[in-house]
């Protein structure tokens, strides 16, 4: 019985001491953590004029910052607009998910930075940045903010995830619903080879749905949203390679006149491809390998001709080996190539192609990898 009461008492006691404990010494504070005192690049006052290149970006740099656990401490760069510099309008974290003291931003989030700060597209003006130190839910932001010049994009403030063609000139006519997608090459940038007919128009919306944003190529040959129905038009009915740029309004019209079989060991176009519609081309034919000192040849890639002159089209991932039935989907990946050679950037076909009647067919579709397909038939 006294043992009883004993444990009893015990757990009594215990409770009336967690009771009696106040709430905030029981509740987790994350420790304090310093702020960054040096910021080293960009430096004061720097000028910057954006691009929308591939892989434009601006480096930015500080000092490390310290948390009284002793623990890693996690890094954002604030962007302030010059009328407010207590509240930040854009925050990036740095690399390493926020771990690195530093951070590449892509001049296309400097561009939407200096949009937050109601800088007008195209022209210069100036924010400020700096950095804010976090440990947990603590943090502290650097006194020093850096004040930045920057000659903003020309292009649209909000530029669309999705593009699509569509109007009486393209291939699908007027009907929304089957408008043909555009194909996503970088942020903002979009393209498609497609057939364009003269004597009507077409435009790109964001959507093949509802109400969408239409746009237009102009008079300058910039894209423009279409607020009054523009639409766009073509001199000749052809095949084009249109690209666009929602991050300058930049727009390029690129007319395919022939497309063909290059064969590398003859340096030229050995099987001619038609145009079937929605970005594919096909040809049928007998492709004979040139014997060499060495063996059989079999090298080839696509050659086309345009309103910009000939321009090749070659292997997304280099190889340097016959196909077999396991090769993967990949080896046969397309793109357009920088420059022209007999050489590079080439396939081999198949063993089993060499005197045998063939199908090529190359589909530069935009909604999937741009390939091609070889067919013994």
């Amino acid at each position: 019985m006294k043992t009883i009461v004993s444990h009893i008492f015990i757990a009594f006691s215990l409770i009336l001491f967690i009771a009696g404990c106040k709430k905030n010494e029981m509740e987790y504070k994350d420790p304090r953590v310093s702020p960054v005192d040096a910021l080293y690049a960009p430096l004061e006052n720097q000028q910057l004029t954006l691009s929308s290149d591939q892989g434009a970006s601006l480096l930015f740099q500080w000092a490390p910052s310290h948390a009284q656990d002793g623990q890693l401490v996690s890094y954002e760069v604030a962007f302030y607009k010059e009328s407010n510099l207590e509240t930040p309008v854009y925050r990036i974290v740095s690399e390493l998910g926020g771990k690195e003291l530093y951070a590449s931003i892509s001049h296309l989030d400097i561009n939407r930075a200096c949009s937050a700060a109601s800088i007008p597209t195209g022209e210069t003006g100036t924010i400020y940045w700096t950095v804010v130190s976090w440990r947990g839910l603590s943090s502290a932001t650097c006194p020093q903010k850096n004040k930045l010049t920057v000659k903003r994009l020309e292009g649209f403030e909000s530029i669309p995830d999705e593009v699509y063609v569509t109007g009486e000139a393209s291939e699908t006519g007027a009907d929304l619903s089957k408008a043909l997608p555009m194909k996503r090459t970088e942020n903002g940038k979009f393209e498609i080879y497609t057939q364009l007919k003269k004597g009507g128009g077409f435009k790109f919306t964001d959507r093949k749905t509802g109400d969408p944003v239409s746009y237009y190529i102009n008079a300058s040959n910039k894209l423009a949203e279409a607020n009054n129905d523009e639409l766009s038009t073509v001199d000749e009915t052809a095949v084009y390679r249109i690209t666009l740029d929602f991050t300058n309004k930049a727009v390029t019209s690129l007319k395919i006149t022939k497309m063909g079989v290059f064969f590398c060991p003859e340096n030229k176009v050995i099987l001619d491809l038609a145009y079937q519609g929605a970005g594919v081309w096909s040809g049928t034919g007998v492709i004979n390998f040139r014997q060499e000192g060495w063996g059989r040849d079999e090298r080839y890639k696509f050659q086309l001709e345009t309103s910009a002159g000939t321009k090749q089209l070659g292997t997304l991932n280099g190889t340097d080996s016959r196909p077999t039935a396991s090769s993967p989907a990949s080896y046969y990946y397309v793109k357009l190539l920088d420059q022209n050679s007999q050489w590079d950037d080439k396939w081999k076909f198949a063993t089993e192609v060499d005197g045998a009647n063939t199908t090529v067919t190359l589909s530069m579709k935009a909604d999937g990898a741009y390939t091609h397909t070889v067919k013994v038939n």
